[in-house]
């Protein structure tokens, strides 16, 4: 009987893969976490070509996808004192197996390139703006793992997502988008 991942004398990293995302689900199942995600809808959001600022409607995002994560870890931000008063941003480190990550509709390129800093992610009644994505984990140039860091995002900073408006108020939401 030979290993599932050596045939015909080479390694299969698929299989190998293919097991490890297996594995990541069945952690997801008893332990794991969710996250609502917002794409950003270029397409739709008009953008004033001087200021670069959304009008019309704001910015657009598509419909929120929710999706199963490995850990979420949210950190407080510390107090600021300015002349306005106390400011702070949480920050918020989340692991995601990389097969999950692309039912987003944005594949291993778009991660490469950058294409998720307009993204918005919501969780634990927050909003928050994606900052960074980084693949961990790799096995022969296939992710199994990314690395999310994101900002909260306050109630000054979501006046032109239209779609975030309930949590631009100064009360807090009773629903989740």
């Amino acid at each position: 009987m030979s290993r599932l991942d050596w045939k015909n004398g080479r390694f299969m990293a698929d299989v190998e893969t293919d097991m490890i995302y297996t594995a990541m689900q069945g952690w997801r199942d008893v332990s794991g976490d969710w996250i609502d995600y917002f794409r950003f809808n270029s397409t739709a959001t008009i953008v004033d070509p001087i200021y670069d600022e959304a009008t019309g409607d704001g910015r657009l995002y598509y419909p929120a996808v929710r999706i199963p994560v490995l850990h979420v870890t949210l950190i407080p931000g510390e107090n600021q004192n300015s002349d306005t008063g106390f400011y702070y941003n949480d920050t918020l480190s989340i692991d995601v197996a990389f097969d999950q990550f692309t039912r987003t509709g944005m594949d291993y390129a778009d991660v490469q390139q950058g294409n998720y800093l307009k993204d918005r992610i919501y969780y634990n009644q927050k909003v928050f703006r994606t900052v960074s994505m980084v693949p961990r984990g790799k096995i022969q140039q296939r992710p199994t793992m990314i690395g999310i860091e994101a900002t909260q995002l306050k109630p000054d900073e979501l006046v032109d997502d239209v779609q975030f408006m309930p949590w631009s108020q100064q009360v807090k939401p009773g629903l989740t988008p």
